[in-house]
């Protein structure tokens, strides 16, 4: 890995980090706004404005690189391994639209037509190795009537390399309401597993 492309995801994960305390400062503001009888009144506006003179006037919004990638690690790498054999075998190019699989863009040299189980596993090692990119538009201008706009033009790309074997790579880029779409699915097969034994 050159200096520079180096530099440049040692700098994301950096702000990833950042935002992460941030936003976990703020939702605890939020929570003591929302429970304390004389804070209460406040609109989400003065607890805002509030909470960013706290923190030294900073321009920092609660959602994130931070608050996105929290909820990534904890919806893909806490999973348990064994709830990985419960997603499908499907194809991810005919996958059904609740993967949120649509429209990635994928290079797997190894498998050539990855499972949504497959592409699952291979996205968790990637994460858990710290080896993803997050892509944003630079010239963005928000969708006001479009709520997942946000979402649908911020992207993720993972890269993850077998351990045993060099050739054997993985890569796919995916959009995060494609991704978030595919966690949501798979904590609800995950959850049903683990409620029915009970």
């Amino acid at each position: 890995m050159s200096d520079n492309l180096n530099f440049n995801n040692e700098k994301t994960i950096m702000d990833v980090v950042t935002g992460s305390i941030y936003s976990l400062n703020c939702l605890k503001n939020i929570t003591e706004a929302i429970t304390n009888p004389s804070l209460n009144l406040l609109s989400v506006g003065e607890v805002y404005e509030g909470w960013k003179k706290m923190c030294g006037d900073i321009n920092w919004l609660p959602y994130n690189f931070g608050a996105i990638v929290g909820n990534l690690y904890c919806g893909i790498l806490l999973a348990k391994e064994q709830w990985y054999d419960l997603l499908p075998e499907d194809k991810v190019e005919t996958a059904s639209p609740k993967w949120g699989f649509k429209n990635v863009k994928y290079k797997s040299p190894k498998k050539s037509n990855p499972t949504v189980r497959y592409s699952f596993r291979r996205i968790r090692n990637a994460l858990g190795h710290g080896n993803f990119e997050i892509h944003f538009p630079h010239n963005y201008q928000r969708n006001c009537s479009d709520k997942a706009d946000f979402e649908k033009n911020l992207t993720l790309k993972f890269h993850d390399i077998n351990p045993k074997d060099a050739e054997d790579t993985f890569d796919i880029e995916v959009s995060l309401l494609g991704l978030l779409t595919a966690i949501r699915e798979f904590h609800k097969i995950a959850y049903k597993h683990v409620i029915d034994k009970q």
